[in-house]
């Protein structure tokens, strides 16, 4: 304590301030209040140093630097490293919307099916939303790039049916490619996507590309831009109808009696991608077996008088050789295996002669036993129903056999061809054009089992036709379309593609009575006549680093 304070202290226990008992004299007056201030801010400032120490005691460590995402140009745009590894990975998707007018959400022509009723059943108005999703992962090894990429359709048809269907989900390394993608097999020079780029669901070409297909497959290179892959498919099929029963409805696909999944078809492709544009050739070999004989008698040969034409001859049918046993079961016997097989070609030219992206490009398909490659993966079963009660119809199969009988296999066949041209850089105009046959041989024709009911008697059967009538259920396919698209931005499209869908029955011109129909159709009589239907579809997509 300072000897002025304490004089102070003194003085005021004497009562004595400057001289007088009880009074301060106005000089000591002045000096004990700057004392009293100057210790009032020497205390204040001694709190709030130990509570501004108290609280940066408690303040975080300094965190440590932020590990930014890196861009990982290895792979082209759009790859970035995942933070704390060496894989790049890169994002996209799409959304999409379209509008369809005589044509599914899916984007299949009314040809087929309930559409092809045209009663007031059918609604020729669908809607299909989309969104998309896509992960594509690539690392480096010791074999090569590793792999994997996964998308997702989210898709919402029509009055809210909503579905989610993983299209792409495999792997790739070394050569090998396991999952679910699409197929080698597909060619170019089609109105695919990765084609002529239509707005519909492509009715008579072998393809994958929308939904993918499960399978394993080996890649050699051979240099300059040729592979040859070698691989295994899921199994793709139409139906193995055993005409022995009821299978047939007009407009509708055949009850199939597939036998067991064995193992996945086996294929081989050559395929080339070079400057001046692509080609690829491939061989599919498809397995048609069946289950067992579902009747064990003979069943001879009837008149048919039930039909409103007159009386025709229903063959006879072998037995199955069941000996009584029960029919359908392992106790009975089966058609022999039998290889189907089919031959895909495609090719896509550049034409920048023509104009700046502009290509042209077609493609042919053959096949026995193996309908839905050379014939078309959604190529269906026609029922188009017109004016005047007309029909065309027909049948599309793998193979037919009867109780006891041996595989007899459909011939299908299928060429297309298309050209597109940029009329400005963000303009362009795709026309494109396929036609199809699905042909039955003599033996299944004669035999006249798709227009009798060769189980039990004709009168069961669903498409029935008089006398000195071929019953041949095959047909023609062929449609011809146009899409035109608008890229206002990158990535943006906005589209319109009108397709005319025609059905030739070779059933033109007789009466046949059908005793099941679809929709709202009444059974009866009809006049088989060739029939067309016309379909329009607009799309909107907006897509961003998307690929595959």
């Amino acid at each position: 304590m300072s000897a002025r304070s304490t004089e102070i202290r003194n003085q005021e226990r004497r009562g004595n301030w400057g001289g007088h008992p009880g009074r301060l004299s106005n000089k000591h007056r002045g000096d004990v209040y700057m004392t009293i201030t100057k210790h009032m801010l020497l205390g204040s400032a001694a709190a709030l140093t130990a509570i501004v120490s108290a609280q940066a005691a408690d303040l975080p460590v300094k965190a440590k630097p932020v590990e930014y995402v890196k861009v990982c140009s290895l792979y082209g745009e759009g790859f970035f490293y995942i933070p704390g590894s060496d894989i790049c990975l890169k994002i996209g998707g799409y959304v999409r919307a379209d509008y369809r007018w005589n044509a599914t959400g899916g984007g299949q022509p009314h040809y087929t099916g309930p559409g092809g009723a045209q009663d007031r059943s059918v609604s020729p108005y669908a809607m299909r939303h989309r969104a998309h999703f896509n992960f594509d992962s690539r690392t480096q090894t010791a074999y090569g790039t590793l792999r994997t990429y996964v998308a997702v359709h989210v898709d919402n048809v029509d009055q809210g049916t909503v579905t989610v269907n993983p299209t792409r989900a495999f792997i790739q390394w070394a050569g090998f490619t396991f999952g679910h993608t699409k197929s080698f097999t597909d060619g170019p020079g089609t109105p695919g996507d990765d084609g002529f780029k239509s707005l519909f669901q492509n009715q008579n070409i072998s393809d994958t590309g929308a939904n993918g297909t499960n399978q394993i497959a080996y890649t050699w290179e051979l240099g300059n831009g040729m592979t040859l892959n070698v691989g295994a498919d899921e199994r793709r099929t139409k139906a193995i109808a055993n005409l022995s029963n009821n299978v047939t409805t007009v407009g509708t696909n055949p009850n199939t009696a597939f036998g067991p999944y064995q193992h996945p078809t086996p294929w081989i492709n050559f395929a080339v991608n070079q400057a001046w544009g692509r080609f690829g050739v491939s061989a599919v070999f498809n397995k048609v077996n069946a289950t067992y004989y579902n009747d064990a008698a003979l069943i001879p040969a009837v008149a048919d008088t039930a039909t409103q034409q007159g009386t025709s001859q229903v063959a006879a049918v072998l037995g199955s050789g069941c000996n009584g046993a029960q029919p359908g079961t392992s106790a009975c016997g089966h058609p022999d295996d039998k290889w189907g097989w089919a031959v895909l070609s495609g090719i896509d030219i550049k034409a920048p002669w023509a104009g700046p992206g502009d290509h042209f490009g077609g493609y042919f398909n053959y096949g026995v036993g193996a309908a839905a490659y050379a014939g078309g993966s959604n190529l269906n079963s026609p029922g188009l129903f017109g004016s005047s009660n007309t029909v065309a119809l027909g049948v599309i199969t793998d193979g037919v056999f009867v109780n006891g009988g041996q595989f007899e296999l459909t011939t299908t066949w299928t060429a297309g061809a298309g050209y597109e041209h940029y009329w400005l850089a963000n303009v362009s105009t795709a026309v494109y054009g396929n036609y199809t046959q699905v042909r039955y041989n003599d033996n299944v024709i004669n035999s006249r089992l798709f227009c009798g009911n060769a189980g039990a008697s004709a009168a069961n059967q669903n498409i029935r036709v008089g006398t000195g009538v071929a019953c041949d259920p095959g047909f023609n396919y062929w449609s011809v379309g146009s899409v035109t698209s608008w890229y206002p931005v990158a990535g943006f499209r906005l589209a319109v593609d009108v397709v005319y869908a025609r059905i030739e029955t070779a059933f033109e011109g007789q009466t046949v009575t059908l005793s099941k129909t679809t929709g709202l159709r009444p059974t009866g009589s009809y006049i088989a006549k060739d029939q067309g239907i016309l379909a329009v579809s607009f799309r909107a997509q907006r897509s961003f680093a998307t690929g595959e």
